[in-house]
């Protein structure tokens, strides 16, 4: 069988286009008998469409994409502009631990942009290349690309949902926010959730498939936006926080005070050692504060709450017996080095 030409596919793909804008919504099957094609060559076809944004799936047919499609054109920055923007991308390359190529096309379109203005694009290449060494995971790029669609078009998608812990459920969620978070590499989505009729934050990563509903929603007006997360170290927002102590060794003392840590409150001299910083915090809740904590290792110290303070201790002990420096207390072990790094 004879290559289709590029200019025959291209053809081709115009009048699957031409198609869905007449009849609004069509199968596979029936594109394929109305344009005589066969199946697998119209499949192509429309993963392209899609890939490219003029066609979307839902359930079993196929239709105009209900998003704009936005043509790259110049931007008008200065150098200074423009390095901010390559910081920005840079953090996005690091906090991706999988290979997004919508992302890859959109950074290289600001590639040739800033080259062609400031020749400076060679960066956001280098940018572009790295994020394409990322692990391939189709599933979880077509998931991100349904909740996008569905949050700006606010519309309802049905997701089949694996807690850490529990079993797998599925639920109508309203996606209503996105956001990203340093810890584990991970991204959320928040919104209304069915199983629950209340609003929840459901990890992407551990979302199995996502499918588009035709059911819109309304953002109430009692929603905050960003305001939700006003409280929140990472991701766990609520509006009563709690008050949380940390005491700096002198090791680390300038280079946390070179930070403005968005949730602190209070940053001073320890009161009780000298040289020590300490720094004051309220946030909703610990959970994604406590792995920054752990960054420090033995320079910090947890002087409140209490309950934070104690799973910290406990923490250490188990490193303790993890690394042979603490066994239980009934043994002859020379608990001196523990307690020269962990305190005793």
């Amino acid at each position: 069988m004879s290559r289709v030409s590029d200019s025959t596919s291209l053809e081709r793909k115009e009048r699957v286009v031409s198609l869905l804008k007449q009849e609004g919504e069509l199968t596979v099957m029936e594109i394929a008998t109305r344009l005589n094609l066969q199946r697998r060559t119209l499949a192509n076809y429309l993963s392209d469409l899609e890939y490219e944004g003029k066609v979307e799936k839902d359930g079993m047919r196929w239709r105009i994409s209900s998003l704009r499609s936005f043509v790259p054109r110049k931007l008008t920055m200065d150098a200074e502009q423009a390095v901010i923007l390559y910081l920005a991308i840079r953090l996005f390359v690091k906090q991706s631990d999988r290979r997004v190529e919508t992302a890859e096309t959109l950074l290289m379109n600001l590639a040739n942009i800033v080259t062609d203005d400031l020749g400076a694009g060679r960066y956001f290449a280098q940018a572009v290349t790295e994020l394409g060494t990322r692990p391939e995971d189709e599933r979880h790029h077509d998931i991100l690309r349904i909740l996008a669609r569905a949050m700006i078009q606010k519309r309802k998608v049905e997701i089949l949902y694996a807690p850490y812990h529990g079993r797998e459920f599925c639920t109508t969620l309203c996606p209503y926010l996105l956001e990203p978070s340093g810890i584990g590499f991970a991204t959320y989505v928040i919104g209304h959730s069915s199983s629950v009729d209340k609003l929840r934050t459901y990890k992407v990563e551990r979302i199995q498939s996502a499918q588009l509903l035709r059911e819109s929603f309304e953002i109430p007006d009692t929603f905050p936006g960003l305001e939700l997360l006003k409280n929140a170290w990472s991701i766990y927002y609520g509006d009563e926080t709690v008050e949380v102590v940390l005491r700096f060794s002198p090791n680390v003392a300038r280079r946390v005070q070179e930070t403005n840590w968005r949730t602190a409150t209070s940053s001073q001299p320890d009161p009780e050692k000298p040289n020590y910083l300490r720094l004051t915090f309220h946030v909703a809740d610990t959970t994604d504060l406590k792995p920054w904590i752990r960054t420090w290792g033995a320079n910090v110290e947890v002087l409140a709450p209490e309950s934070l303070r104690d799973e910290m201790v406990g923490e250490a002990r188990v490193l303790g017996r993890l690394y042979g420096w603490f066994k239980a207390d009934d043994d002859q072990t020379d608990h001196s080095l523990f307690n020269d790094i962990f305190g005793e």
